[in-house]
């Protein structure tokens, strides 16, 4: 019987994303006590994390220097990741339960993948972030919250941003160079549903 594998994916994607990805897969790797003791200790995995993002972010005024800094820590990201993939594996032993709960996706998945629940993009004036959540059948607002903080947020953290009718939203007035960590929840004629997995941007 074939053995579920990880998957490495994240290496296809853009910078912003692995940014993203990295932060999702370390917390959810440092809540599961099967996951307690990584090839790559948890403290030089964010810091990588964190260097990448720091390099993508200076490399933005088109800096030579800058941008092959950022392609070296990108390589050294994706090294690191693929040392945590493997650990994953070993641990794992193919059970596609505690690959999935370790935030990597599989080599093969029994379904094609879910659409992204939501999507946050910079604003267009410094400050200004756009949302857009996949539509949800018979929902009549969205609910929009964001959370200022450098760890993933607690549930005490979040802010109500705002009501919308459309699952499109738009938050201004931010302050530039933090980190804000967005989610939404739908509602519909049963009811409020659960909030989506927070996602995580750099204000500019």
């Amino acid at each position: 019987m074939r053995k579920d594998k990880v998957v490495l994916d994240y290496r296809r994607i853009p910078v912003p994303n692995k940014i993203t990805f990295g932060r999702f897969v370390i917390s959810k790797m440092k809540a599961k006590e099967l996951f307690a003791d990584p090839y790559v200790p948890y403290e030089e995995v964010e810091s990588t994390v964190d260097k990448l993002e720091e390099y993508y972010l200076s490399s933005r005024d088109g800096s030579h220097t800058q941008i092959a800094l950022m392609h070296q820590m990108k390589e050294e990201y994706d090294k690191v990741f693929r040392k945590l993939g493997e650990y994953v594996d070993r641990k794992a032993n193919g059970d596609a339960r505690f690959i999935l709960s370790s935030g990597f996706n599989l080599v093969k998945q029994p379904k094609p993948r879910a659409k992204i629940e939501l999507r946050v993009e910079r604003g267009d004036i410094s400050g200004t972030v756009k949302l857009k959540r996949a539509a949800v059948n018979k929902a009549t607002a969205y609910i929009w919250q964001y959370s200022i903080s450098e760890e993933a947020p607690t549930e005490t953290s979040w802010v109500f941003g705002g009501c919308s009718a459309q699952a499109t939203f738009e938050i201004s007035g931010l302050t530039p160079q933090t980190k804000v960590w967005f989610r939404v929840a739908a509602v519909t004629r049963e009811g409020m549903q659960a909030f989506t997995d927070p996602i995580m941007i750099v204000v500019l």
